[in-house]
């Protein structure tokens, strides 16, 4: 038991909303499902009444999570839980020249990079706040290793702290590249209040959207398949005992 709280422990650091959604998912079992098994179980016995509910429920999350997985006319793919999410990830900052994996980073700001064009142009944005994020997150460290106490821009302002926000970071002379199939993109910031000017090279990450789709219809597909042979077996004896068969013996309460 104490691990499992100190697992949830951290768990609460991670997400402030973590306990919250724990709770709701728990409550959402007890009430949604729980109080179905308790009519199947009162109809049917608590081993029928269990078989019967499993095999509806892994049959609704098989018919749910293919939409999540594969769509339908109307419905577009990807509509439920979502797993990573394609973003950039900086491989590599420094004055000046920098190296990274990615031997294109060397040459930099010459070819291959090339200004932003039609396909590319839409990712300015997010690239600049994906560097910023970075130039904001590295300041800090620096700051904090230095006794400085830098504010928590998810906490309300004010306090004795020093408030270092993403925007006072200014992002120029983006240009992107490929390696094979990776996306590539460079650019220089520096600190609006004076500081050097730092080249950074990022590399797009695909992500894995529908991870958890997939997850929860190969888990529905075993969970349906595991519990319909049961079913069938539960309910032959049952059908056999109705129709003539031999019930069990009977040796009193339990």
């Amino acid at each position: 038991m104490a691990n499992v709280a100190l697992l949830y422990g951290i768990l609460a650091k991670l997400s402030p909303f973590f306990g919250k959604g724990v709770t709701v998912i728990v409550c959402a079992f007890v009430l949604f499902i729980g109080s179905i098994y308790l009519l199947l179980s009162a109809v049917f016995g608590l081993r029928m009444g269990y078989l019967v509910l499993a095999v509806c429920f892994f049959g609704w999350m098989i018919i749910l999570s293919s939409l999540w997985t594969l769509g339908a006319p109307g419905t577009p793919r990807n509509l439920g839980p979502r797993g990573v999410e394609p973003h950039w990830v900086v491989e590599a900052t420094g004055t000046g020249t920098v190296t990274s994996q990615f031997p294109q980073s060397t040459s930099y700001p010459g070819g291959p990079w090339h200004a932003p064009d039609a396909t590319s142009l839409s990712s300015v944005d997010t690239v600049k706040a994906v560097f910023q994020t970075y130039l904001q997150h590295q300041a800090a460290t620096q700051l904090a290793a230095q006794g400085v106490k830098v504010c928590d821009l998810k906490a309300p302002p004010g306090g004795d702290c020093f408030f270092l926000d993403p925007t006072t970071f200014q992002v120029q002379d983006v240009e992107f590249a490929t390696d094979g199939s990776t996306h590539l993109v460079a650019g220089h910031g520096f600190y609006s209040s004076g500081g050097p000017e730092i080249t950074l090279v990022a590399a797009h990450e695909k992500g894995n959207v529908p991870v958890y789709s997939v997850s929860f219809l190969l888990g529905s597909l075993l969970g349906f398949g595991l519990h319909l042979p049961l079913l069938d077996r539960a309910e032959r004896k049952r059908k056999d005992i109705l129709t003539g068969g031999t019930a069990p013996a009977w040796f009193g309460p339990a």
